[in-house]
């Protein structure tokens, strides 16, 4: 099952190209080599790229008026020499009403490169570090719960309340709390110290530290129950819920989750979740045919 179909590149700017050319080889391959090293880095370590501010991280300014493509030859290099591709998030997420406007100039580095039914290459990446393959097998855990047990929205999306979320996790590994930590605790402070790769005795990892991480490698979305958001239930005080991210839908996919519960429950994959997402998916490529 292929993950979720994620947008390019925003188009460059025709005047910024031309600045950008004009500059001499030197300052030009300086810009580059900053902003690509930059971008490189921060995907290795799963860190948010937000385009404008990288390109300013980069030294770039805005009076130098070649953003927009130092940024695309950045992305070139990234393809060209790792075979890393740029993308943006996917657009039925765009769609997506409530979905944080952070995300409409942040993205995200995909490994484009072709592996086998087996997924050795996969494996030969994430399997290196032990902690590398409990985060990968916590982060679908999680997915596969939100969208198999979760609250069906538009665009065949799923939230779930915190609260739930933690107790499902726990009738699956009773080494996670059943229940969230309380705001104010010592509990709640220590769940934003996770630190990747981490090796560990145990193979359930510290869960309220790596869903943390999570949301803020962009997997989850975590926002605050409301009312329009999760009306379907009475809402306690400070209860959250969670949504899959952008990064899980280009690295994994909603079908591939569908596809994940039933081999865990020994089933078929439910044909209407399976219709649902494919529907959304035609929906979406005859509006980008009719632009």
């Amino acid at each position: 099952q292929q993950p979720e179909a994620s947008q390019s590149l925003l188009p460059e700017r025709a005047s910024e190209r031309n600045n950008l050319e004009r500059l001499d080889n030197e300052a030009r391959e300086k810009y580059l080599t900053s902003l690509s090293r930059l971008i490189l880095f921060k995907a290795l370590e799963r860190e948010p790229i937000d385009r404008l501010k990288v390109i300013k991280d980069a030294g770039i300014s805005s009076k130098d008026r070649i953003g927009s493509a130092a940024f695309q030859e950045a992305a070139d290099r990234l393809r060209n020499v790792f075979g890393f591709e740029m993308c943006r998030f996917p657009k039925y997420m765009e769609q997506m009403k409530g979905i944080p406007a952070k995300y409409k100039d942040r993205y995200f580095v995909s490994n484009s490169v072709g592996d086998t039914v087996q997924g050795s290459h996969s494996r030969a990446i994430h399997s290196v570090h032990h902690s590398s393959a409990i985060e990968r097998g916590f982060i679908l855990l999680v997915n596969g719960l939100i969208f198999c047990k979760g609250e069906s929205k538009a665009n065949s999306s799923r939230k779930i309340l915190e609260r739930d979320l933690y107790r499902l996790l726990n009738r699956v590994d009773d080494a996670i709390p059943e229940a969230p930590p309380s705001q104010g605790t010592q509990r709640a402070a220590k769940s934003h110290q996770y630190r990747p790769g981490t090796q560990s005795d145990t193979l359930t990892p510290n869960a309220d530290a790596l869903l943390e991480q999570c949301v803020h490698w962009d997997y989850f979305i975590k926002e605050k129950a409301t009312e329009e958001n999760f009306p379907s239930q009475t809402l306690e005080e400070g209860d959250m819920v969670y949504s899959m991210g952008p990064r899980s839908a280009i690295e994994i996919g909603r079908e591939q989750i569908i596809y994940f519960c039933a081999n865990i429950l020994g089933e078929e994959p439910d044909p209407s979740m399976l219709r649902e997402v494919q529907e959304d998916i035609e929906e979406v490529e005859e509006q980008t045919a009719s632009m």
